[in-house]
């Protein structure tokens, strides 16, 4: 049938998105940090704590936490637009 009509995104809209993006950024950063520990851990031939996994695992849950969050508003404004 007919297709939603796309008007752009307004100023506000864009502010939005930059915003998210810009937020995106550190936790990305702390993401690829976490899996650089986890291939280090993984090549060491010493056996490693399970306390310190849960705190690398936690920290990535943490962080993937915002990730998903600042996705999921960029993805709703878009759909706005």
């Amino acid at each position: 049938m007919g297709r939603k009509a796309r008007r752009g995104a307004s100023r506000g809209d864009q502010t939005i998105l930059r915003n998210a993006l810009d937020h995106m950024e550190p936790d990305l950063k702390l993401l690829e940090g976490t899996v650089s520990v986890l291939r280090t851990l993984s090549e060491t031939s010493d056996a490693v704590e399970p306390i310190a996994m849960e705190a690398v695992a936690y920290l990535a849950h943490e962080t993937i936490g915002r990730l998903s969050s600042r996705w999921r508003q960029a993805r709703d404004v878009l759909d706005e637009c």
